[in-house]
């Protein structure tokens, strides 16, 4: 088969194992080959757009960025790329939040290899596709412990999109008026977000939650 016809593929987990399971597996399909791999977001963002490739596996929690970044990353720097999040984790509205800001798809970690070789397919024709657990509830999230996340990556998970979007203003030093005119929302809404942001990461100040933001890598 012509090369240029290989679906290639780049995988970003900072799992090693996982990566280089996923790697074998999707290397036996005639039709797919693996560009490359990245154990971080700052180390996907140096090799990505040398490898060029058509599909990215993309985990949620790479250390040292943010998932909604790196999300937005990509579509900037290749907006050729079709993203597919891989994650242990799933919740129906973070999938549909994902999704709203460019991941073309979904897999979990626990779907068989058949699921993700489909995923791949499908939305290289263009279509969206989403696998959950085969144990996930509808309504619900599957419990983050069981799946062995941090605390503050649960912390992370909490948070809406436009939470995320205060989060990282407030971190950078904007004030709520500066917030509300950078997201095109009242000072007051900015205010409420920031109340609802220290509630869900369980602070009492702002001066925590730029801490947290910078270990996160949320401030960039």
């Amino acid at each position: 088969m012509n090369k240029q016809q290989h679906v290639k593929i780049f995988i970003a987990d900072d799992h090693p194992v996982i990566a280089h399971g996923i790697s074998c597996m999707l290397a036996k399909q005639a039709n797919m080959k693996i560009v490359g791999n990245a154990l971080s977001g700052k180390e996907m963002f140096q090799l990505l757009p040398k490898a060029r490739p058509t599909i990215l596996l993309l985990d949620l929690n790479m250390p040292g960025t943010d998932f909604y970044q790196n999300i937005a990353w990509v579509k900037k720097n290749s907006p050729w790329v079709k993203i597919i999040i891989f994650s242990g984790y799933y919740s129906p509205e973070l999938v549909k939040s994902l999704i709203q800001e460019g991941a073309s798809g979904y897999v979990a970690k626990t779907s068989k290899p058949a699921e993700l070789i489909e995923a791949i397919n499908s939305i290289l024709s263009g279509k969206t596709f989403v696998a959950p657990p085969a144990n996930a509830q509808s309504d619900n999230c599957q419990n983050p412990q069981q799946n062995g996340l941090s605390d503050d990556f649960r912390k992370r998970l909490s948070l809406s999109r436009r939470e995320h979007q205060v989060l990282e203003l407030i971190s950078k030093g904007f004030s709520s008026l500066n917030i509300g005119k950078t997201l095109y929302i009242s000072k007051h809404t900015v205010e409420t977000h920031r109340k609802n942001i220290l509630r869900k990461l369980d602070f009492n100040t702002s001066t925590e939650l730029v801490k947290f933001a910078v270990q996160q890598g949320l401030v960039q």
